[in-house]
């Protein structure tokens, strides 16, 4: 997921974003040009679709795929285009070089790399006859490898058996995935993930014959080693444990596709590979460097062996956990983690010393690259990126908050990555920094003050972080002035800080999003306008918080549902409550807009729900709460009767349920909490009592994959923080709710509810947000707050952390969304999430996230 964020990291947005570069400008000038008569011509925003006027493609069968790579793409669709045109035989090809070049780069998607031109056969024969005739034009086209398909011969065209049209289902997660038809009718995925997998169902053309035998004989022919399990994939080939065949060790084996993964510079994977044998070699012997034993070419690919090293990533603890991040700090645990840390620092600054030594600069230290070995010592790995220290080379990758500024060059890539580690191992935030330069003096005051580091500290962080300054070091600076922490008497200021640095972000005149927030906005269907993360959730709460909303910004949520709603589109709109149009209608209605809103609402209530999962974020439980909601507000029986059969229908699914299984997402969000919630409020709307022990029954199965079973029970370990969309929170919120309507006492939600409760008072959470950050543990314990000195110092001490993740710009204030990577101001992520957290806990409205506010 993290691979999908950087996508939308454009150099010259501060928010998550698309390209900004003129679409039209940048296309392949095909897809622009003037057509044959009868073809048309069909754009979105990755592909041109060209096909004569009066074809009828089949829905499904095998299509064919034209591999390239970026300065051989033009005359390659020349060649491709001129043959499907004088055949009149529909295709589409990627729109332009950026698409294209993204597509194969090492952060692309591995099912969808190395495809740049599809062809549409209308049946067996005609299939048969474009992998000859244009298998023999393309003849020689160098192009990556595409791994969902099967290739033909030896040059650029590729098959697969699959999907003409878009169709899609929904899977038990609740997502859009597209799918085939099987012989009885059935909508079946539509598998497009690495290897070549024609549905069981499927006779393949003879035509495939020789190709399928290539395919088996050259697989794993002539390797020393068999592979016993994947490690890691990514655009750029895979990581593997192996068994070396002439000793029987274990070792680990690094495969890389030829023109694939391509970095900022255009390196492909095998490039780095070779980089990373080169200096495997060049520092053996070397404690902390794996032993290189064995590099080659394999069928299409290839694969670098070296020993496997048996140790726990950096990034992951190391085998021992920092007390602050996992809520144990005291004074002997920071005593024991700090001297285990500066030992690992020791270990880090040796080798990258004796590296520098032998002439190597490794060009990508983090946690993730470090591991710690069981007897303490630690090795590096993935040395891909490691150059000559004479290149002076510039860094091509480079994880945010161990990336060092654009003019370093050489060691002192390395140096800067070790000031930055000095500091992650006991604050890791470090990925601040790339938002504000000042940062370093923020966390050196956390370290210190938590932890016992030597009194030469900070003057080891600051000599690495200015290792590449070309003037001599950084003087040491106050970090600006900052607004003071959020306080009753500050909030208004504060307030109007953070309405005004969302208000400032608006792009009314967009159509895909208003509001800066999460990649969400653009991966989803309609998750511009949604509530989780789009328009409607923002604008929602900035109603709550008393803000005067612009009438242009309305009149943008209200075309986009209007847009969502009517669009002739298969298989429709999202209808659920955070990403769909239920949100959405909720929001237009605490807007003013009851017509519209209530329009939304037939259209959701007249839909399909069956289909839906169960969840409060784009299931039935958040329609029927929505339903449920507006019959209150309005008095319309037949809403109440609509969310009482939800409810129903949920409840009935809850019964016979163990604690072996459940959904894989416990929470507030996509659990079993969400139907909880329904039922609770139902049986509050209607009186029937009889629906409280069925919600208790869908809070136990939550709490019981959460690990936070009671009293006398066997619980297994809690699996999740305790935030409020996909933690412990949400279930505590709704259990705080629903005991006092229980007819007798339920020792299990009361242990969950007081555990809960506990794991809210931890200090350290490095995202601001609500959904998975401080934003909402401070929402939940304004409401579990039980006025004891600890409820009262955590909710102080959460308050006065904010300012670790903000970002002030002028009288404006905003937040870092996911990763750090960009401000989001949106409500699960971003600015609209603190908002509605500190005008909970400072403001004197009292709000709380919809359908968990106090009943009446």
């Amino acid at each position: 997921m993290f691979l999908h964020y950087i996508q939308h990291c454009q150099p010259d947005s501060p928010y998550f974003d698309l390209p900004s570069e003129d679409q039209a400008a940048a296309d392949y000038p095909a897809a622009r040009d003037p057509l044959p008569d009868g073809w048309t011509r069909e754009l979105n925003p990755h592909w041109s679709f060209h096909a004569p006027r009066d074809s009828r493609l089949p829905t499904q069968g095998w299509k064919i795929h034209v591999s390239t790579v970026p300065d051989r793409a033009e005359p390659v669709l020349a060649t491709a285009r001129a043959f499907c045109e004088a055949r009149r035989i529909p295709y589409k090809f990627i729109r332009s070089a950026r698409i294209l070049t993204n597509r194969n780069s090492k952060y692309g998607d591995r099912s969808s790399s190395g495809k740049f031109i599809t062809v549409y056969p209308r049946d067996e024969q005609q299939f048969t006859t474009v992998l000859t005739e244009l298998g023999e034009l393309l003849d020689g086209e160098p192009g990556p490898y595409i791994l969902s398909d099967l290739r033909w011969r030896n040059g650029p065209l590729y098959v697969r058996y699959g999907g003409f049209v878009l169709r899609t289902t929904t899977d038990a997660r609740g997502r859009r995935i597209p799918c085939i038809e099987d012989p009885d009718g059935r909508l079946v995925p539509d598998r497009r993930g690495p290897g070549f997998h024609p549905p069981a169902w499927v006779t393949l053309p003879p035509c495939l014959d020789e190709a399928v035998a290539a395919r088996t004989a050259g697989t794993g022919r002539g390797l020393p080693f068999t592979v016993r399990k994947a490690l890691h994939f990514s655009n750029g080939g895979g990581v593997y444990e192996a068994t070396e065949l002439a000793t029987g060790r274990t070792v680990l084996v690094k495969e890389a596709r030829p023109l694939a993964g391509l970095d900022a510079q255009g390196t492909d994977a095998v490039t780095r590979l070779e980089q990373e044998r080169r200096a495997l070699k060049t520092l053996a012997g070397i404690q902390a460097i794996p032993e290189l034993i064995d590099y080659r070419r394999g069928h299409e690919h290839y694969y670098l062996t070296r020993e496997l090293v048996d140790g726990t990533a950096l990034n992951l603890g190391g085998g021992t956990a920092n007390p602050w991040t996992d809520g144990t700090l005291d004074d002997r645990n920071a005593r024991r983690y700090t001297a285990w840390a500066l030992g690992i620092l020791d270990q880090t600054e040796q080798t990258i010393d004796a590296m520098h030594d032998r002439g190597i600069v490794f060009g990508d230290l983090h946690p993730g690259n470090i591991l710690v070995r069981p007897d303490g010592t630690i090795a590096f790995i993935d040395l891909e990126t490691a150059t000559p220290i004479t290149a002076a080379a510039p860094q091509v990758i480079g994880v945010p908050g161990f990336r060092a500024p654009h003019h370093y060059r050489g060691a002192a890539l390395d140096r800067y990555a070790l000031g930055c580690l000095r500091m992650a191992l006991f604050a890791p935030m470090t990925a601040l920094l790339d938002h504000a330069p000042h940062r370093p003096d923020r966390l050196l005051s956390l370290i210190a003050a938590r932890f016992p580091v030597p009194d030469d500290f900070e003057q080891q962080v600051r000599r690495d972080l200015d290792a590449g300054q070309q003037t001599g070091p950084t003087p040491t600076r106050p970090a600006p002035a900052e607004p003071p922490a959020p306080s009753a008497a500050a909030w208004p200021t504060l307030r109007d800080a953070i309405t005004g640095g969302i208000l400032g972000s608006a792009t009314p005149d967009r159509t895909d999003r208003l509001y800066p927030g999460d990649i969400e906005q653009f991966t989803t269907s309609g998750g511009g306008a949604a509530f989780a993360h789009g328009a409607a959730g923002v604008l929602w709460t900035l109603a709550e918080a008393g803000t005067d909303i612009p009438d242009a910004h309305i009149r943008w949520l209200d075309d986009a549902a209007h847009t969502m709603a009517t669009a002739a589109v298969t298989p429709g709109p999202r209808l659920g409550f955070y990403d769909g149009l239920a949100g959405i209608a909720f929001t237009l209605h605490r807007l003013g807009r009851t017509d519209h809103a209530h329009d939304l609402l037939e259209h959701v209530a007249t839909s399909r729900l069956d289909h839906l999962d169960h969840t409060l974020a784009a299931g039935r439980a958040g329609i029927g709460l929505t339903l449920l909601h507006f019959a209150r507000t309005t008095g319309d029986r037949e809403l109440l009767t609509r969310a009482r059969e939800l409810g129903d229908q949920l409840a009935t699914g809850i019964t016979g349920i163990t604690d072996s299984t459940g959904p894989a997402r416990p929470g507030l969000l996509h659990g079993h909490s969400g139907t909880a919630l329904l039922l609770l409020r139902l049986a509050e709307d209607t009186g029937d009592r009889s629906l409280m022990p069925a919600a208790a029954d869908a809070l136990h199965h939550d709490l019981t994959e959460l690990g936070l079973t009671g009293p006398g029970e066997r619980s297994a370990p809690p699996r999740s923080m305790p935030y409020l969309g996909i933690g412990s929170a949400g279930p505590a919120m709704i259990a705080d709710r629903l005991l006092p309507h229980l007819p007798d006492p339920d020792p299990r939600l009361t242990s969950a509810l007081e555990r809960g409760r506990t794991a809210l008072t931890t200090e350290f959470h490095p995202r601001a947000g609500l959904f998975t950050g401080r934003a909402g543990l401070v929402l939940a314990l304004r409401q579990l707050n039980r006025g004891t000195p600890d409820d009262t110092h955590a909710l102080r001490r959460h308050l006065a952390a904010f300012n670790w993740h903000a970002v002030h710009t002028g009288r404006h204030t905003e937040f870092l969304g996911a990763h750090f990577l960009r401000r989001s101001n949106d409500l699960g992520t971003g600015s609209a999430g603190v908002l509605l957290a500190l005008d909970a806990a400072l403001g004197t409205g009292g709000t709380t996230l919809p359908f968990l506010e106090s009943h009446h």
